[in-house]
């Protein structure tokens, strides 16, 4: 991705004036990865994607049209078809476009962390993750 095309991105899904009831996917798994890991810094994208798919167990997942603003909401087959990448920020599939503009709803996002923080099976799937990332791997 060119620096261009983020700054898009992020121009796009940023937050206007007025909070909007929805926020990025991948703000949200931000969020979610400072609560399970609070004595951890660094985030990395694959331990976000993680962390993404476990939102989408627990909370709806909605796609942003951007140009009308409107909402669809993705159900759990079309997620389980795909897989989350590029820091939760997308969901590609083998043989169809990606989807991208990925939003959750911000009153339910703190039950959804909550739920995360209760479930052991989830944590210690995200906590292998992070340990198997590159950027946790120290050069020998």
């Amino acid at each position: 991705m060119t620096k261009g095309t983020a700054d898009s991105y992020d121009r796009r899904m940023a937050a206007p004036a007025t909070p909007s009831p929805y926020i990025p996917l991948a703000r949200a798994a931000a969020l979610a990865y400072q609560r399970l890991f609070p004595e951890q810094g660094a985030k990395d994208s694959k331990t976000l994607d993680m962390i993404a798919l476990a939102l989408s167990s627990v909370m709806p997942l909605y796609q942003r049209d951007m140009d009308t603003d409107t909402l669809r909401r993705i159900d759990e087959a079309e997620i389980a078809a795909g897989r989350f990448t590029r820091g939760a920020t997308t969901v590609e599939f083998a043989n169809r476009p990606p989807l991208r503009y990925l939003v959750v709803s911000r009153e339910e996002l703190p039950a959804a962390i909550e739920s995360l923080l209760k479930d052991s099976l989830v944590l210690t799937r995200v906590n292998l993750a992070q340990r198997d990332s590159p950027h946790n791997h120290k050069p020998v």
